[in-house]
């Protein structure tokens, strides 16, 4: 249950959407409990710290845990540690976008943009297969995890208080132009690709949030540069307000201007 105070504690799986939507919550109104990002459902539960070299060219403690936990396919475990103090795991497939490796020994992390601007890594990666995202490959395997993961969400008591952000990419921008490529993927190719995952989650019975793509814009002003998948103010007050209304969570009030 939420605390006394109202606020929801907040563990975020996923990556811009998700965190950046919690930027426009009201002071007080949430907790962040934890902040597992730029790991693949793939790589959960898979351990390839053996490839992962001892020293890293990172530029933030952030960036170099987040490495290391998707090398350490630390997902579960942390629902594990943080699951008794979590009233809501809000959960974005931002990070599924660039795919995964996988390495000879069947060891999987996920194509991140930190994980390929590593140059320690470089050589590692060259020898790993990718397997991109939207791929039949790709589907097949994420459809299995996807199944071990409700597994263990349910285990946790977790399943009911997961909530999955279907929010497609901004095809276009507040000044009507169209969106930049992420990647070399264009907006309305990747919302076709994500299609049948957030259809596949979806028939498993997650929550969900979801929004249209016309009321969907890419902001230039947003805090972390022009990107599909970096919103205007507008589309996280609408997450939030569907996680209150609709989803009925205490707490995710929006902060007033």
């Amino acid at each position: 249950m939420p605390d006394s105070d109202g606020a929801a504690r907040v563990l975020v799986y996923g990556s811009c959407v998700a965190r950046d939507t919690l930027e426009f919550a009201a002071s007080g109104s949430v907790e962040l409990k934890g902040y597992v990002a730029r790991q693949s459902l793939i790589s959960a539960d898979s351990d390839a710290l053996p490839h992962l070299p001892e020293q890293l060219s990172v530029s933030s403690k952030f960036q170099e845990r987040m490495i290391r936990a998707d090398f350490e396919g630390g997902l579960f475990s942390r629902l594990e540690t943080l699951a008794p103090d979590v009233d809501v795991l809000l959960w974005d497939l931002a990070d599924e976008r660039h795919g995964v490796y996988r390495f000879s020994d069947g060891a999987v992390v996920t194509r991140s943009i930190d994980n390929i601007r590593m140059p320690e890594l470089d050589e590692r990666f060259a020898e790993a297969e990718h397997i991109p995202f939207g791929t039949p490959e790709h589907f097949a395997i994420w459809r299995d995890r996807l199944a071990a993961f409700e597994e263990r969400l349910r285990s946790l008591d977790l399943f009911e208080r997961t909530v999955v952000l279907e929010v497609p990419w901004a095809v276009l921008t507040t000044e009507g132009k169209p969106s930049p490529w992420s990647m070399g993927v264009r907006a309305k190719d990747a919302n076709q690709r994500y299609e049948p995952y957030y259809d596949l989650v979806r028939d498993r019975g997650f929550r969900m949030v979801r929004l249209p793509q016309e009321v969907v814009l890419a902001d230039p002003q947003h805090r972390w540069g022009l990107a599909p998948f970096h919103y205007t103010p507008a589309v996280y007050r609408e997450v939030l307000r569907q996680l209150r209304e609709e989803h009925g969570f205490e707490g995710f009030a929006e902060a007033t201007e």
